[in-house]
C-alpha cells in the first residue's frame, strides 16, 4: 500500500492495511445530491454507504456491517412483494 511496497515486500501487515482503509473510508466526504443515482433505491447494493435506503438499517451499518441482517431483510421483502 505505501510507496515502494509490493506483494513480495509489504510494508504494512494485513491488519494495518485494513485499519488504514477503514480510517480513510470513515473520513467525511463532500456531500452532493445522490437522489438521482438510484431512482429505485430498493435496487441499490446492500453495502452502498449513502442513503436514502429502502430498509430500516442505519447508514453506519450499510457502511461497516454487519451485512447479514440487511441481506436477510432484503430477501424477506423481495419474496413478500411477489
Amino acid at each position: 500500500m505505501p510507496l515502494g511496497a509490493n506483494y513480495a515486500k509489504p510494508q504494512l501487515t494485513d491488519e494495518e492495511a485494513w485499519d488504514l482503509a477503514a480510517y480513510v473510508n470513515s473520513m467525511s466526504r463532500p456531500s452532493k445530491d445522490l437522489s438521482k443515482d438510484w431512482p429505485d433505491i430498493a435496487g441499490k447494493p446492500f453495502d452502498h454507504p449513502f442513503g436514502p435506503f429502502a430498509d430500516p438499517f442505519t447508514e453506519d451499518q450499510h457502511k461497516y456491517g454487519p451485512y447479514k441482517p440487511i441481506k436477510e431483510w432484503i430477501a424477506k421483502h423481495k419474496n413478500s412483494k411477489k
